[in-house]
């Protein structure tokens, strides 16, 4: 069956992140956290909300993502990055929220529960294991754009991206395996300017959401991969300047976007004072 037509994706998954502590400690989890991660009723309330953003054009309120992932109560919280000026927490927040719009999992998954007596599925146990789909669904993408040389994504590099995944953030080598091969069969349709407009529009409908600093964590991400191996190959540096270029200039934008929305403010309010004082 061709990989396009598959459609029994991640059927025999059983987990998604093989070594929690690995996990945990790229996040910079504390170990007291370690019981809230097990709650199932928080993972049904992650499953919820991920994927809301179903397209590039249509993202989460920011109610909906301050009251899940930051709020005092939120789960994001309650495992210790809660915090908006966390980078991670916000890329992670992203990761969750739009679901990998363009090409992700979540999004497939969300289709397919949809038609089964499963509403979640199996391996979705904890918040962990959305956050770690969450997080694969915004990262993996960009990571094999950045390997497709030449049109295609060589075995050393699927091999190099497979491996950042399973060592250095503790994911289950068989979900990585499976992962990167569903991502890879529709990576034709992905465009990292869909990426860019989709978290502008992101960290537009939430305010305290720093776009700069959740670009450059996702650009850090992205040279570790090209790094790992101990050679920079130049054509993937410069796949990574494209994207850096596509940031900058969504980074721009927003700007625009929020200082134009400042003088907004300023303009109804002063409207209020003067027409206090005219009555």
């Amino acid at each position: 069956m061709d990989a396009q037509d598959q459609t029994d994706w991640f059927e025999d998954i059983e987990t998604i992140v093989a070594e929690p502590l690995n996990f945990k400690a790229k996040l910079a989890i504390g170990e007291d956290a370690y019981t809230s991660l097990k709650v199932k009723n928080a993972a049904f309330q992650a499953w919820e909300v991920a994927g809301v953003a179903t397209t590039a054009v249509v993202v989460a309120k920011s109610s909906v993502v301050a009251s899940t992932f930051f709020a005092p109560t939120g789960f994001l919280a309650a495992i210790g990055i809660g915090t908006a000026v966390t980078p991670i927490g916000w890329v992670i927040a992203a990761g969750v929220v739009t679901g990998g719009a363009w090409v992700g999992i979540t999004r497939y998954l969300k289709k397919a529960s949809a038609s089964r007596v499963t509403v979640i599925p199996k391996f979705i146990n904890t918040p962990l294991d959305v956050l770690a789909l969450g997080l694969f669904d915004l990262l993996a993408p960009l990571a094999l754009k950045v390997a497709e040389v030449e049109g295609r994504v060589g075995d050393g590099d699927r091999k190099l991206i497979a491996d950042y995944f399973v060592r250095e953030w503790g994911y289950d080598s068989r979900f990585v395996g499976e992962g990167i091969k569903y991502t890879e069969s529709k990576i034709g349709g992905f465009l990292v300017r869909d990426l860019a407009k989709t978290l502008v529009e992101f960290t537009g409908a939430n305010p305290d959401c720093n776009f700069k600093m959740m670009s450059g964590e996702i650009l850090v991400f992205l040279r570790g991969i090209v790094e790992v191996d101990a050679k920079v190959d130049q054509r993937k540096e410069a796949e990574i300047e494209k994207i850096e270029a596509v940031f900058k200039s969504a980074n721009r934008f927003s700007l625009k976007k929020s200082v134009r929305a400042g003088w907004g403010v300023v303009r109804k309010t002063a409207h209020r004072v003067f027409s206090r004082k005219r009555n």
